[in-house]
């Protein structure tokens, strides 16, 4: 059931971030990492910024611009041209944060960094990534410049996004060295695939789909789709769940990045070498590893046939939940949103924000099966406490062989097995995945590793309160 209209939360969409919600419009992404070395002078120059930061409400309206823009094409009253439209976020981690004074966050251990974490067992989950296949500027970075914050910028052409992030980072560095209060280590680049790949991820399927929905911010949910979900546990003190933050924390949000390369031509040359051994086609087999089809259609809705009718459907109806013959417990849309496999589901949501990177696979790429370029997943979510989003899906429902619990009277030991896309082995346990062949029996598969962490980093995506506040000593 959803709020009353006079019980929903009121909630200052001038104060937050437009990337925690709605979401910042973008074709092309770029994520400016950055140390700070100058924090008197950091702190003038983010007063001098915040009026560049876009707003759920500003991101709100360039959605509704977008969507006019599209009527009017569509009605032949305007040309295909795309509008000229950016967004600008600011997030910190936890050095950067507390250069700034501020040293009382504490959420899945944001305070020691992903790195960190990942060692200690964190988002592998028993030590399943392996931070040896890190890139250096993630897994060793100068302790003398560790990144302190992230400005991500979106818009509709690259050449936009280089012009406004050239803008954005003038604030910081300024035209004379000794005037600069940041210094550049790096950036990340992301755009969306284009033609038919649209809004598709690089092994092919539709991405982004069925994101949860905020009590108080989004529409009313469809009859079938899950219920609204508390905006707190997404913004950190907004009502539905309390993370005990501190009041400066209010109306912001942790921020997760993590880049994720996949191999593509592998995963589809294993796909189609494996599907015949258990009576299914490519895209069968496909559809049951991911839990939807290439179009986004859920395979618990058409288990057999991809029904692009179905691509935008967030009606994910696992029961009877002690079969997997629609759906495969370790599905990776089952894995990340178990949905009714738990009691409560929507306490772990995360707000995902991924972009693709890379370029297409290459004509030899498909001829020789293997991946020369480097290409994958921008992964970025937001949630109000790191344990109970990313880390609780990634360590504890990904990696783990058992989630969703109580399986293995379907499955047999050692249960559903890991998430059938992202997850990672841990020698010397099983890498499989358990589903069901073409002829509706359970199988086990032995996977291939086809996607691979090679870095990330915990950050805090401040309010705008929080910013001004944050430029006062």
């Amino acid at each position: 059931m959803s709020s009353t209209e006079s019980e929903k939360p009121k909630i200052d969409t001038t104060n937050i971030q437009g990337d925690i919600w709605p979401g910042l419009p973008k074709r092309y992404e770029e994520l400016f990492f950055f140390t700070i070395k100058d924090e008197p002078k950091f702190r003038n120059h983010l007063a001098a910024f915040i009026p560049e930061i876009t707003t759920a409400e500003q991101a709100v309206q360039d959605k509704g611009k977008i969507r006019q823009h599209k009527i009017e094409i569509t009605k032949g009253n305007k040309g295909p041209e795309l509008l000229n439209l950016s967004g600008v976020n600011i997030s910190f981690t936890s050095s950067g944060i507390g250069k700034l004074g501020k040293h009382d966050l504490k959420a899945g251990n944001f305070e020691n960094g992903m790195l960190a974490d990942l060692r200690s067992g964190g988002p592998g989950g028993e030590g399943r990534d392996n931070p040896e296949d890190w890139e250096e500027r993630f897994r060793n970075p100068n302790p003398k410049k560790p990144i302190d914050g992230v400005i991500l910028v979106t818009g509709e052409t690259r050449a936009s996004v280089y012009t406004k992030l050239h803008r954005v980072v003038h604030h910081f560095v300024g035209i004379l060295p000794w005037n600069s209060s940041i210094e550049g280590l790096f950036t990340v680049e992301g755009n969306v695939r284009d033609g038919e790949n649209k809004g598709k991820e690089h092994f092919g399927f539709e991405d982004g789909v069925s994101q949860p929905q905020l009590d108080g911010l989004d529409d009313d949910v469809k009859q079938g789709e899950p219920a609204l979900v508390p905006p707190g546990i997404i913004i950190n003190g907004e009502p539905g769940y309390r993370t005990k933050q501190p009041d400066w924390a209010t109306d912001g949000s942790f921020f997760v990045f993590r880049k994720l390369q996949q191999y593509v031509p592998e995963f589809q040359k294993w796909v189609d070498d494996t599907a015949p051994e258990h009576k299914l086609n490519s895209d069968q087999l496909g559809a049951r590893l991911m839990g939807r089809w290439k179009s986004g259609a859920p395979v618990c809705m058409t288990p057999w046939n991809d029904d692009p009718s179905l691509a935008k459907a967030n009606n994910y109806d696992y029961t009877p939940l002690d079969k997997q013959d629609k759906c495969p417990f370790a599905a990776h849309t089952r894995k990340c949103n178990p949905r009714a496999d738990l009691s409560h589901p929507e306490r772990f949501v995360i707000m995902r924000r991924g972009i693709s990177y890379g370029g297409e696979v290459t004509h030899r790429e498909w001829k020789d099966h293997k991946t020369s370029v480097d290409r994958g997943l921008l992964f970025m979510c937001y949630q109000s406490n790191i344990a109970n989003g990313f880390r609780m899906q990634q360590a504890r429902w990904c990696n783990m062989d058992t989630f969703p619990p109580d399986k293995d009277q379907e499955t047999g030991d050692p249960g559903p097995g890991v998430d059938a896309i992202c997850g990672q082995p841990n020698p010397p346990d099983t890498f499989d995945v358990s589903l069901c062949d073409g002829d509706s029996k359970n199988c086990r598969i032995n996977l291939k590793v086809c996607v691979v962490p090679r870095g990330g980093e915990y950050f805090f995506t401040p309010s705008i309160k929080a910013l001004q506040s944050l430029t006062k000593k």
